[in-house]
């Protein structure tokens, strides 16, 4: 199903924006970034680590990522010298970055899906804000509208990504990574019960061949009615197979940022 497919729509909300069918997907997919590591050693390539999704609450930008792909251990807390390290890909041809200032994260509750969940403020200007900046997605409530249809939005860890970049790797000089960006359908699996909180599935349309890479990505919905179409975002992805999709919830992502405004 594409949303192009809809007879008679003339514009779907998309954030604070009325797009044009066609430009949605180019639209929530840009909410969602390749990550990067960069090593200490600038002799050394670097290294690819999944995705994250741009959101914005209260005039704050955050970029989500998860632990797992960061290699941070459950209960751990995040080391500073990450935000000197973590790349957040940004530009279009020329590879850049948005820079990240500080990180959210659990210390309890290790045994909750959400405690994989890190949100890092994006710094206050960077290079690239302009053209980065309509992409940081209004964070909401978990929509309780009807979903028309869902869409994972990540970054696949697919051959000939990275393939060129380290093959002809040279420290200092500038090289290739074919950055190729994933949508798909899904749907909310609403027969999915658990005691887990802010933790929801949803059933892959058809079986992925691919799932490593999409962590620290989105689920997307489109909602409402034929008049009055609107996209959401449902969550971050922390765990992805063939056949299902896990997200912790957007009412996990308010509820640690205005625990954390509460607490100064």
């Amino acid at each position: 199903m594409f949303i192009r497919d809809y007879p008679g729509i003339n514009a779907v909300k998309v954030g604070r924006l009325f797009l044009k069918p066609g430009d949605v997907y180019e639209t929530i997919t840009q909410s969602c970034r390749m990550v990067f590591h960069e090593a200490s050693d600038r002799s050394l390539p670097l290294g690819r680590a999944g995705s994250a999704t741009l959101v914005r609450y209260a005039g704050v930008n955050y970029v989500v990522a998860t632990r797992h792909q960061l290699g941070i251990a459950r209960g751990a807390s995040v080391p500073t010298n990450i935000l000197d390290t973590i790349r957040i890909g940004s530009g279009k041809g020329l590879l850049s970055n948005i820079p990240l200032k500080a990180c959210i994260f659990e210390l309890s509750n290790v045994d909750e899906e959400y405690h994989d969940v890190l949100l890092f403020k994006a710094a206050d200007t960077w290079k690239t804000q302009h053209s980065d900046q309509p992409f940081f997605y209004p964070l909401a409530p978990f929509s309780k509208a009807n979903r028309v249809k869902s869409f994972l939005v990540g970054y696949p860890t697919i051959e000939g990504v990275m393939d060129e970049y380290l093959e002809g790797f040279v420290p200092e000089q500038p090289g290739s990574i074919h950055i190729k960006r994933a949508i798909s359908d899904c749907d909310l699996d609403k027969s999915y019960m658990t005691n887990v909180e802010f933790y929801r599935r949803y059933l892959n349309v058809r079986e992925r061949p691919v799932v490593d890479g999409y962590s620290g990505g989105a689920v997307f919905s489109l909602t409402g009615e034929l008049e009055n179409l609107e996209i959401v975002l449902d969550g971050i992805v922390v765990r992805a197979g063939a056949q299902h999709i896990h997200i912790v919830d957007a009412d996990y992502l308010l509820k640690i940022i205005t625990d954390q405004s509460k607490r100064g």
